[in-house]
């Protein structure tokens, strides 16, 4: 069987099979010290694709435990390894395999046992399974997968971690990144590769479409082939004289519901959608609005404002200084738009006090700078002529309180960096310097116009 070549990601995918080559201990006689390989990009780049590229010869099939974080229930991921074990037991089934995975399980009912404990006894396993190779898809969906990782590597095998490099604040990721043998960071596809790999038999008005509904996933092979994939399975590509055309350009281009990020919203339920399609209709959701927009989508306000931190965590809403949170790219707005047509009927019938917003692309939302133009905020108006919204005036009366943001965050059922996109913005409108000065300009009076005199 030929080696699986990947568009875009030979050069990734030949790094991969040096690092399980070497890596790996051959038989039961010799060992080596294993390999720890971080493989990092965003969602949906291509990296469970390469991993399942790395062992799709039969005979790789045949060397590896894969470990998917997705899945884990407990801090240490002792779950999801006992289950990857267990659905393939015929395979691993070695001698004393069963006493340490019933050692194990053991231990997943003891969650406070140490660290060395949690290292000892996976070790055993790993070694007691013969599996010279390890995935874990999305580590850093395991709260503590440093247990995990040294205890595979330890025992001889070559682990290979898919980690998102949107996850870089997370100080796990740091640690596993100073763990790690060998770091792969996986880049987008150029317009080039993209359009080699999605085909070059689209016309160059299909590839210009996706492009535009993608925005920043284009070079995401994950996005533009699902997405090319989609629009060939409806037959929306027709045949032309110079190549497959678009039968109905007006329609939107449809992020693949397989795509990692999608598959990452729906966990949180129905109220991500209809804020995600809210969001497309609207052009950008400001959080001085979620009153307004909650109440439109018949929602509670508070699990609005949590559900708007939860998806700009995943990536799924792109925020500015101003507090505006705008959808990633038009195609996710449009496969949110299509799971709820009644949000966007609803929104479209003046539910909402700001008129509709053109959508723009994220990446142009992006400084407070752009964010006063007229034609990007309230109409006609600059926002430092405005008031200050009845949240913003709370916020500082518990500042004046001496409350901390997390204090804030907490009364407001919002995360600390909502609070702090509260405050930027309030800095940048008053033109106060401090929290100081913020709770002056309230006691005086002078909410509604910049800060011109300092003297507090």
């Amino acid at each position: 069987m030929g080696r699986e070549q990947i568009a875009g990601r030979s050069s990734a995918l030949a790094a991969l099979r040096a690092a399980w080559r070497d890596g790996a201990w051959q038989g039961t006689a010799t060992r080596c010290h294993g390999r720890l390989v971080l493989l990092r990009g965003p969602a949906g780049i291509g990296k469970t694709r390469l991993m399942d590229a790395l062992v799709r010869p039969r005979r790789a099939e045949q060397q590896r435990v894969w470990v998917d974080g997705r899945a884990a229930t407990d801090a240490r991921g002792l779950d999801v390894v006992l289950d990857a074990l267990r659905e393939d037991f015929d395979r691993f089934g070695r001698r004393g395999l069963v006493d340490a995975v019933d050692a194990l399980a053991r231990l997943r009912a003891r969650p406070e046992s140490p660290v060395s404990t949690v290292i000892g006894e996976l070790t055993k396993v790993f070694s007691q399974a013969g599996a010279p190779g390890v995935l874990v898809d999305d580590a850093l969906e395991i709260i503590d997968p440093a247990p995990l990782l040294i205890a595979a590597r330890r025992a001889g095998c070559a682990v290979v971690a898919a980690v998102r490099d949107d996850a870089a604040s997370v100080p796990m990721a740091a640690e596993l990144a100073a763990l790690a043998d060998e770091v792969i960071d996986l880049e987008p596809l150029s317009a080039e590769q993209t359009r080699t790999a999605v085909g070059g038999d689209l016309h160059e008005d299909v590839h210009r479409a996706l492009q535009e509904a993608l925005g920043p996933l284009y070079g995401n092979p994950g996005a533009a082939l699902g997405a090319a994939r989609m629009l060939r399975a409806s037959g929306r590509l027709v045949p032309s004289g110079d190549g497959l055309r678009l039968a109905d350009a007006a329609m939107p281009v449809l992020l693949p519901p397989e795509h990692e990020l999608l598959q990452r919203i729906r966990p949180l339920g129905r109220l991500a959608s209809k804020l995600l399609a809210a969001a497309g209709v609207l052009g950008v959701l400001d959080v001085d609005e979620l009153p307004q927009v909650a109440a439109a989508l018949r929602e509670d306000a508070g699990e609005c404002g949590r559900l708007v931190d939860q998806l700009v965590a995943l990536g799924a809403l792109v925020g500015d200084e101003w507090g505006r949170f705008g959808c990633l790219c038009p195609a996710l707005a449009a496969s949110a738009a299509a799971e709820e047509p009644a949000v966007v009927r609803r929104m479209r019938v003046g539910t909402v006090v700001r008129p509709m917003q053109p959508r723009v692309p994220a990446r142009s939302r992006c400084t407070a700078g752009e964010a006063v133009r007229p034609e990007r905020g309230w109409p006609g108006r600059d926002r430092s002529d405005r008031g200050w919204s009845a949240i913003e005036v709370r916020m500082v009366e518990l500042i004046g309180s001496g409350c901390t943001n997390r204090r804030i965050a907490s009364e407001f059922g919002v995360s600390e960096k909502t609070v702090e996109a509260h405050l930027t913005r309030l800095f940048a409108k008053t033109g106060c310097r401090s929290r100081v000065e913020l709770v002056a300009a309230n006691l005086h009076g002078r909410a509604g116009a910049p800060v011109t005199d300092r003297a507090v």
